[in-house]
């Protein structure tokens, strides 16, 4: 077998991600019964507050703690009710109702793709070493624990943890570092992100599109991946 290992990009390749922070808010005010007069004007305002925090979210993420994180969210959603004139009485019942419609049962934010499990499946009885390798946050252990993924993985990356993402080598040498192998596979849905990244860091790679025929070094379904090794 020319693979030691795999490398496995998370949204878009293994979960299908919608991610629209600024609408879970105000979904989350109107189920924890917080009165939002004007729903659009309070996305807009709430996504202009995250954006100006964005690079204090990121140096967050650098101590790999939820409680930490966490706390960033629960302010965040205070100061979005100040901004609007809005008591934050009821704000514990927002936080709750965010982290429901997030994490909980129900959530449609994350949802695992109907070819991820029988790869990992048939991937784990081969016996190779797989990782995920991510651009996201400190939350993507708490997603692959919720989607059943976590056994799968010697390794899970979350790039907001390390201080780097998909291009820069320097996030695929933390994997291969702990992988122990330059002989690796990685999948992913980027062309610049994932495959070219894996590429110039000198992995192989294939992009997964959906959407689109299989052709060389792409894939339409992750059932092809077993094909490639």
């Amino acid at each position: 077998m020319k693979y030691e290992a795999i490398s496995f990009d998370a949204a878009g390749t293994l979960i299908e991600v919608n991610w629209r922070p600024e609408l879970i808010a105000v979904q989350a005010a109107h189920s924890a019964g917080v009165h939002i007069p004007d729903p659009q004007i309070a996305a807009e305002t709430y996504g202009r507050l995250l954006q100006s925090r964005w690079k204090e979210f990121q140096q967050l993420n650098l101590q790999r703690s939820r409680e930490v994180c966490d706390e960033f969210w629960r302010q965040l959603g205070e100061d979005w009710l100040i901004r609007l004139n809005i008591s934050t009485t009821n704000l514990p019942n927002l936080v709750n109702e965010a982290d429901e419609i997030i994490f909980g049962e129900k959530s449609k934010v994350f949802v695992l793709f109907n070819d991820t499990l029988p790869v990992l499946e048939s991937l784990s009885k081969i016996g190779l070493p797989l990782v995920m390798l991510s651009n996201w946050d400190v939350s993507l252990h708490r997603t692959c624990k919720m989607l059943g993924l976590t056994p799968y993985f010697s390794k899970i990356i979350a790039s907001l943890e390390e201080g780097a993402e998909k291009p820069d080598p320097e996030l695929f040498d933390v994997a291969q570092n702990h992988l122990q192998t330059n002989k690796v596979l990685h999948i992913g849905d980027d062309p610049m992100a994932d495959i070219h990244g894996a590429r110039s860091f000198g992995w192989d790679a294939l992009l997964i599109d959906r959407n689109q025929p299989t052709s060389p070094g792409q894939i339409q379904s992750l059932s092809e991946v077993t094909k490639h090794l």
